[in-house]
């Protein structure tokens, strides 16, 4: 798990032979679980996935 801030992080998976994908959450109180928000496409790399989540979380935010 990857945090992006205090309160969001990305879950990072393989994605089979295709790349990575994974989920952006809302973590919760104790930062363990959180509360999905977005699954994240396939992506070509985990750097890619994360980059994917932090604009995802931008939109996001500005509604």
């Amino acid at each position: 798990m990857v945090r992006l801030d205090d309160f969001y992080a990305v879950k990072v998976k393989r994605a089979g032979d295709d790349g990575f994908g994974g989920e952006l959450i809302r973590l919760s109180a104790d930062k363990e679980q959180g509360t999905h928000l977005f699954d994240i496409p396939v992506q070509a790399d985990p750097q890619a996935v994360e980059e994917w989540a932090a604009r995802a979380l931008r939109a996001y935010r500005e509604g």
